[in-house]
């Protein structure tokens, strides 16, 4: 049986790989994705269709996108893991590089929600609020 931890990095695999179909296929059809707050496109993607759309997005917008999971570990039900995002972007050519945080639900081997915070702390600390 697959891990938790090995769940999420194969949906961050799939995503590095621009493989949108392959990270669905490992997310409940009514999957949350949670922006961090400060994003330009902060809302709730909620179901395929809108996870896919914003992905799909950034995807065009930036060439050579790239997360690597930094951490990841199981606390409290739930994978948190820090990431470390890289890509350029395809109109500037401009460099970009991000540091942030997820937290992923997850429910009989399948992706059921992602949050993204600015740091591990406010991870941390709105994971123990739930």
């Amino acid at each position: 049986m697959q891990s938790d931890v090995e769940l999420v990095r194969g949906i961050i695999e799939a995503l590095n790989r621009g493989d949108v179909d392959g990270m669905l296929a490992r997310m409940d059809p009514e999957f949350e994705w949670r922006p961090l707050e400060s994003s330009p496109v902060a809302r709730v993607y909620h179901g395929h269709a809108h996870v896919r759309r914003y992905v799909e997005d950034w995807l065009s917008t930036f060439d050579g996108v790239r997360l690597n999971l930094e951490n990841p570990a199981e606390i409290a039900g739930c994978v948190v893991a820090d990431v470390h995002g890289h890509g350029r972007g395809r109109a500037s050519g401009l460099e970009i590089e991000t540091r942030f945080c997820q937290v992923w639900t997850l429910r009989s081997g399948t992706a059921v929600r992602m949050d993204e915070y600015a740091t591990r702390e406010q991870a941390l600390t709105a994971l123990e609020s739930r």
